[in-house]
């Protein structure tokens, strides 16, 4: 009875607030507000998570720039009443590669943003992957899809996280960041949990498909904005106007984003724009502008977002949740060569070990794409990879079923 109950009043909330405001970006604050009503200890252990983050922040913040990138693992739960809600694989790829180029500042508007912000503009040095491996070791696309009776939209409630409620279980929430995509009722684009935010299993984020990824969707929320901005909360971040949906010129706790007292939903002002006492950052993705209008995480941001990864997150740095698993090794009487790594235009690969049956080689992006193959008997092949982007890829070498993976960098 208790769970039905906080499941009605959470939709209750939900759907109030969207009335309210009209299209409303995310309600992660609105769940946060109703978890912390419910539960006592809330505002305590909150309290002991900013101090764990603000000193990890104070003992490593002479660090930046000086880490190496990490990779998060990605498990994608879609869950679809009709059609149009089982979102296309090509739609999944393309929401992954914008989260890739949003944390690690890639994205084309970059070059848009204000010369006051500028110099604030970070490259978290966060990735991404869907999952290679599912949590008991075996081979994934990291995509999970199921069917559910709820047509009036199952996103934003308890029930997307069960699967004996209509909605999809998580995956271990410590080791991998779970995203549920499904109809939302109301105007809402999703939510994220912030760290330490109800149970375990519900721990994730979700997103309204009518705003996953950048193929299939239409303005104002086609640019895949509404999942970076949920990723944000994940990592602890704030609205920047406080952490209150009532605060207004309220702390986010990150110094370089300016105090602001204005959303901009459903707008894309042109700079400056001034809610407080100095120009408002609403191309900062935390803000809830169009997607045209989102370009940026700051330096402080990041730093929160890197504190929360290496503490209260820690667990997704586990594991090598997003290689490719093996079936069986190749033998160790065979010698494969990969060379150079780092590597720029070209990649060598060496074998010496002749087979009968010979040897194909394939190179897959971090999203499972392959991005070339090539067979041989033995002796070394030569990859021309001048096209490819920089980043991590995974090479597999296979002779019948003997597989050997590794992990190349282009430069």
């Amino acid at each position: 009875m208790r769970l039905f109950f906080c499941f009605a009043i959470s939709l209750f909330c939900l759907n109030i607030h969207s009335q309210q405001s009209g299209p409303n970006r995310c309600v992660a604050t609105v769940k946060r507000d109703l978890f912390q009503s419910q539960d006592g200890d809330f505002i305590g252990m909150k309290k002991e998570q900013e101090e764990v983050i603000q000193d990890w922040i104070k003992n490593n913040g002479d660090r930046v720039g000086q880490r190496s990138v990490v990779t998060i693992p990605v498990v994608v739960h879609v869950l679809w009443n009709s059609f149009e809600e089982d979102i296309p694989d090509d739609q999944i790829f393309s929401q992954i590669e914008i989260l890739n180029l949003d944390f690690r500042a890639l994205n084309v508007e970059i070059g848009e943003v204000p010369s006051a912000f500028q110099p604030l503009i970070a490259d978290t040095e966060i990735d991404f992957c869907l999952a290679q491996i599912d949590p008991s070791g075996n081979s994934t696309s990291g995509i999970t899809r199921k069917f559910t009776n709820n047509p009036v939209g199952i996103g934003g409630t308890s029930a997307i996280h069960f699967s004996d409620q209509g909605g999809q279980d998580a995956w271990d929430t410590d080791h991998y960041l779970n995203i549920w995509v499904a109809k939302f009722a109301g105007n809402i684009g999703g939510t994220g949990s912030f760290p330490g935010m109800g149970m375990p299993e519900e721990d994730g984020v979700e997103v309204n498909y009518l705003q996953f990824g950048n193929l299939n969707v239409e303005p104002p929320y086609h640019l895949g904005r509404t999942l970076t901005h949920e990723v944000g909360h994940y990592f602890n971040l704030e609205h920047p106007w406080g952490a209150s949906i009532s605060d207004c010129c309220g702390d986010d706790f990150v110094a370089d984003t300016p105090e602001a007292c204005e959303t901009y939903i459903g707008q894309c002002p042109s700079h400056p724009v001034v809610s407080c006492s100095q120009p408002d950052m609403f191309m900062n993705y935390m803000f809830y502008s169009d997607d045209a209008c989102l370009t940026m995480f700051t330096g402080g941001q990041k730093m929160r977002m890197l504190a929360t990864l290496n503490t209260i997150r820690a667990g997704l740095l586990e594991g090598n949740i997003c290689d490719p698993v093996s079936s069986e090794n190749l033998d160790k009487m065979v010698e494969v060569k990969i060379f150079p790594n780092p590597a720029n235009d070209k990649l060598f690969v060496e074998i010496e070990s002749q087979s009968s049956s010979g040897y194909s080689i394939r190179l897959f992006n971090l999203f499972g794409h392959e991005m070339m193959e090539e067979k041989f008997l033995f002796g070394e092949v030569e990859l021309n990879i001048s096209d490819f982007q920089a980043g991590v890829y995974f090479l597999e070498v296979k002779n019948k079923t003997k597989i050997k993976i590794e992990k190349v960098v282009v430069n």
